[in-house]
């Protein structure tokens, strides 16, 4: 009897350590203590104990063919935690837009940018969105709405610290959105961005 019971003592470590493995269909290098991993459809990060944040979620941000050097979602390959936020999506009528979760998978920047950029050093570069109420249009009983944003940037609570350029018109709908707005943006140093306003010129900004 003693026996058996040493023997179910024992088994126990081994059955739970079982059950705390998983398989990924992709695991990136380790980068500031997080790795990104996935399965199916599914994204999330693992810290340098392999142990999982969160539960996986469909709503990281990934491009299956990413634009080598572009500030935004159009140049992020895969989910990645910088500063410990990471960068998830909201379709809302057929338009993507976009927000951060922190280290325990809670939304801590609400989705409602048209395009974002990862943290770095506290800060994220974003596209703004603005509405103006202009009337309404009698032949059809609608209001009428003009669409713009500003490039910004923001804090990890995502308080807008700085306007950077803007506004740029867009008109904001599943047809003529079908990609984010590009952050026309090149950083220069840690605290210098030089972006591209609505003259197409580059202005340079000392943050």
């Amino acid at each position: 009897m003693k026996n058996l019971i040493i023997g179910i003592l024992l088994s126990i470590p081994f059955v739970l350590f079982a059950q705390e493995t998983k398989e990924f269909d992709f695991v990136s290098n380790q980068e500031d203590g997080f790795s990104t991993v996935r399965q199916g459809g599914n994204w999330g990060f693992i810290n340098t104990s392999g142990e999982l944040l969160f539960e996986l979620r469909n709503d990281l941000v990934t491009t299956d063919n990413p634009k080598s050097g572009k500030i935004g979602v159009a140049g992020i390959k895969y989910p990645q935690l910088k500063d410990e936020r990471a960068i998830i999506s909201k379709k809302k009528d057929g338009v993507n837009y976009y927000g951060f979760i922190n280290t325990e998978g809670k939304t801590v920047i609400e989705p409602e940018f048209l395009n974002v950029s990862n943290f770095s050093n506290g800060k994220a570069l974003a596209l703004k969105l603005e509405e103006e109420r202009l009337g309404k249009n009698q032949l059809l009983g609608k209001g009428v709405i003009s669409y713009k944003y500003d490039v910004v940037l923001i804090d990890k609570a995502g308080e807008v610290v700085t306007y950077l350029e803007g506004p740029f018109p867009v008109a904001v709908s599943k047809k003529k959105l079908r990609e984010a707005p590009a952050i026309n943006a090149k950083w220069l140093g840690e605290k210098v961005v030089s972006v591209k306003g609505p003259n197409g010129k580059w202005k340079i900004h000392k943050l």
